[in-house]
């Protein structure tokens, strides 16, 4: 049994022919020792050796000189402690590493901002949630430049969400920056129950959120109001013959607009994305699909005239042959984005600066302000324009589906639209065949 062991003992140990340990003769019984081993090789091993159901047992514990004797004798002692407490410390040391790799992989198991978006637009679409393209766009656009992708999702705090939403205020779009909230208030709402939902295949994926950092920041009240906004007649029909005319508005948006008054309001997503056969040109009809409706019920609109002719015209534009009634410009596999007929109306707006100002959503709201002042009712305009009634009657019993009574009323207001009164007092067709 050697001395204590020193540096220099340990630094000047010769190798021999075969292996050997040295032992620190210094320690209480029963509570291990820490030696060094040397190999033929002249390499050296600091080990842990202790006594457990009458075996021995030795733990290596690194390399000299890359492991001090210092930080050898230091981790013996804690084996040593181990030991008295009436614990393996080599089953303990396993324990730990499993505990440790357990840990190391729950951390990188920690979602990133980039997948938490991801996993809820995502979830969206399965959902059959039809602004999900919308949403991951903007919440992209306006997170990234203020949180990088890595991020850890549980990382972000409530001044990384007030930057966000500030520099949106900052260029005088507080609306939109309610929209991104609710989003981003969404996102991390699906973070936060994503970790123990079955459903999940995000599997690999966890957040390990403990709060939606959202939560804390509150709307831009003064920016949410009740839209209140419509076009008088006379408004509404400069706007049809005038857009058109507007530089960077192809045909094909012009109709869609057009097609969306003629058939009483109808929302442009739901006519953008329909079909070719849900045309039924014998009976003049056009089949908004569960898949489409925002209501997620078929809904079948009547045909006037105009709304025909509308169709025969991007029927004879359709050279890709889409199978889209409104297909996008380069794609035609593709139909129309709604956000290309917004920036249209941006463009009209820039072009007739005179003109009222309004957005996509405003159309619908005049169709059916203006259908109301020559009479139309109220439950006629809302089946026409495809509310979700709520009453139990609608709901459940009544499968009527008001085909006679609507195209009755769009026939009405097709000709409101279609006559201008000028200051002569004759009349004149808006929307005449070319």
């Amino acid at each position: 049994m050697a001395d204590n062991l020193t540096d220099s003992m340990v630094r000047g140990l010769k190798a021999r022919d075969s292996a050997y340990q040295v032992w620190d003769k210094s320690g209480e019984r029963g509570a291990g020792r820490l030696g060094v081993k040397v190999e033929p090789s002249g390499q050296r091993v600091f080990y842990y050796r202790y006594y457990w159901d009458a075996k021995r047992h030795f733990i290596q514990l690194g390399r000299y000189p890359e492991m001090s004797l210092a930080l050898a004798r230091q981790l013996a002692k804690g084996y040593a402690g181990t030991l008295k407490e009436g614990k393996n410390p080599k089953v303990e040391k396993a324990e730990q590493a499993i505990a440790l790799e357990k840990q190391k992989r729950a951390e990188q198991l920690k979602g990133s901002v980039e997948q938490l978006i991801q996993g809820y637009t995502n979830k969206m679409r399965e959902d059959g949630k039809r602004t999900w393209q919308q949403v991951l766009y903007r919440l992209e656009k306006e997170t990234y430049s203020f949180i990088a992708r890595d991020t850890k999702a549980n990382e972000v705090t409530p001044l990384h969400i007030k930057q966000i939403l500030s520099a949106i205020i900052q260029r005088g779009a507080s609306v939109e920056a309610n929209r991104v909230r609710s989003y981003l208030m969404a996102a991390f709402n699906y973070g936060l129950k994503a970790d123990n939902d079955p459903a999940n295949h995000q599997q690999d994926v966890m957040f390990g959120l403990e709060m939606n950092p959202v939560s804390v920041i509150p709307k831009q009240s003064a920016a949410e109001k009740a839209g209140t906004n419509w076009l008088k007649l006379n408004e509404l029909q400069q706007l049809m013959g005038d857009f058109p005319k507007t530089p960077s508005v192809g045909s094909t948006v012009s109709l869609l607009l057009n097609l969306c008054v003629y058939a009483g309001g109808q929302r442009p997503h739901e006519l953008a994305s329909s079909r070719w056969d849900a045309v039924n040109w014998e009976e003049k009809t056009l089949l908004i699909v569960a898949d489409v409706s925002k209501n997620k019920r078929d809904h079948l609109v009547p045909l006037t005239d105009s709304a025909v002719y509308i169709l025969e015209r991007l029927k004879v534009e359709n050279v890709n042959d889409s199978p889209f009634i409104f297909p996008q410009r380069l794609d035609a596999s593709k139909h129309l984005r709604t956000d290309s007929f917004a920036q249209a109306i941006i463009y009209y707006r820039e072009h007739f600066p005179d003109s009222p100002v309004f957005v996509a959503r405003d159309l619908r709201r005049t169709c059916k302000t203006l259908m109301g002042e020559i009479g139309v009712s109220k439950e006629l305009r809302d089946r026409i324009q495809n509310h979700a009634l709520q009453d139990v009657s609608s709901k459940h019993y009544d499968r009527y589906d008001y085909l006679v009574e609507k195209r009755r009323a769009l026939e009405q207001w097709e000709n409101r639209v279609n006559h201008v009164e000028q200051a002569t007092s004759n009349v004149v067709n808006l929307f005449q065949r070319g």
